[in-house]
């Protein structure tokens, strides 16, 4: 049996796409998200081996936008029903079957397209229903004229009055597996869940909802303190850890050996050029670099897929809570976390995190001595906002604890003297070194 898939789709625009997903995640996020359910709909319905897949367009769209160039029937005018039967009937004039889906189930399991196209060798139609009360496809091997016309779309009924319409011209439809459109804030959550678990696959969908997310830490004679964080990263789970060694001359490098998940690389001494040389090996979709002796929160992941939810973000940052390793009592300390609920450029000890391609466009992080940090933070402000989150990083007072009026100053003025234009060398200088 020859088939036509029809994905049906409309350029995604603000207010014109998404509109009931955007009164729970904002204009912009529905917009990405539409681009995302477009772009995996797509990518899925072409590698369909027995059907021939059509975009179903309401304008002429961009081919550029998708990595297989479409073939795109324009739906023309009418409503919605009119537009569809337009489209079945150009398509069964080509094949035996047709069958209609919408972009907005991304990651639909291809067992659900094999079940309408199974149905329509024995049926005159297929139709899949959706939570909603609505259907998410639609499969014909006949269309009379004016088989869809006015029919409730968007509506309760719209599944039960379709069915019902179906059956008065004649045909007859068969029901395969429920499943679900995402219009409301629960279906994103449903499908963000059903992504984290890999049930579903929709790469575009999931850098939004549900990004890898890499870890690098730079690491020199760490050894005091590699261990227990390469132990606590494992129990959170990332896409990769990643540690770059920067020439110790301790038990580092055999300590991070002994950890399976987590990846030993090595390269000049240098926080940025560790950070850079992490950054390059990682397959994330988001980059979060880690200073060894900075321990994240427990929920950092999730804190961190909260706040690249939002496509406007580009980059991001906890909030730093600075503790004496031997746990001595040392309130004071938290003078120098002042500057992590004020400033927005965040320092290194904030663990940083940025969308991979964000990084790479702003060519990494910069070739200083000190302050590589800040600067790149100026860079990315340019892609997008830097989202300083409420959550706090355990910080070591290792640096403070030894000369702590000298360095609270320090960490409070840097930014300021940076910006007047004093040379990172000079800064460099005044820090000490960074370790």
């Amino acid at each position: 049996m020859t088939c036509v898939l029809c994905l049906f789709a409309k350029p995604p625009r603000p207010g014109e796409v998404k509109t009931r997903l955007a009164a729970a995640v904002g204009d912009a996020s529905a917009v990405a998200l539409a681009r995302a359910f477009l772009r995996d709909s797509w990518a899925a319905a072409v590698r369909v081996p027995w059907a021939r897949a059509v975009l179903a367009a309401t304008e002429p769209l961009r081919e550029e936008f998708f990595e297989t160039k479409p073939e795109i029937w324009l739906q023309g005018e009418g409503d919605l029903g009119r537009r569809m039967e337009r489209i079945l009937r150009r398509a069964l004039a080509e094949a035996d079957g047709a069958i209609a889906l919408g972009a907005d189930t991304p990651g639909l399991p291809e067992r659900l397209l094999i079940q309408a196209r199974d149905a329509l060798g024995s049926s005159d139609a297929v139709l899949g229903p959706a939570d909603d009360g609505g259907f998410y496809l639609l499969g014909l091997r006949h269309c009379p004229e004016g088989l869809l016309d006015g029919l409730p779309w968007s509506d309760s009924t719209t599944l039960a009055a379709t069915r019902a319409r179906l059956q008065s011209r004649g045909l007859a439809v068969r029901l395969i597996e429920p499943w679900f459109d995402v219009d409301r804030g629960e279906d994103l959550v449903r499908l963000k869940g059903l992504l984290r678990r890999g049930e579903i696959g929709a790469p575009e969908t999931a850098r939004l909802l549900v990004p890898r997310v890499s870890v690098v830490v730079p690491a020199l004679d760490e050894e005091r303190r590699i261990d227990a964080q390469l132990r606590a990263l494992e129990k959170m789970r990332p896409h990769e850890i990643i540690v770059v060694d920067g020439g110790s001359r301790d038990g580092t490098v055999g300590l991070v050996r002994a950890h399976a998940r987590a990846r030993l690389l090595t390269a000049p001494r240098g926080r940025a050029a560790q950070m850079n040389a992490g950054a390059a090996a990682a397959t994330g979709d988001v980059l979060l670099f880690l200073h060894a002796d900075v321990r994240l929160p427990a929920e950092a992941l999730a804190h961190v897929e909260a706040a690249l939810a939002h496509p406007d973000v580009a980059a991001g940052a906890f909030r730093t809570w600075t503790v004496a390793e031997d746990g001595r009592a040392a309130p004071w300390l938290h003078l120098a976390d002042l500057r992590s609920r004020y400033a927005r450029l965040p320092y290194g000890d904030q663990a940083l995190f940025v969308r991979a391609d964000a990084f790479r466009a702003v060519g990494g992080f910069p070739d200083l001595p000190l302050m590589e940090d800040v600067e790149l933070g100026r860079r990315l402000r340019r892609l997008g906002r830097i989202e300083i989150l409420t959550a706090s990083v355990r910080v070591s007072g290792r640096r403070f604890l030894a000369r702590p009026a000298w360095y609270t100053f320090l960490v409070n003025v840097f930014p300021l003297l940076s910006r007047l234009g004093v040379p990172p060398r000079w800064l460099a200088a005044l820090y000490g070194n960074p370790r």
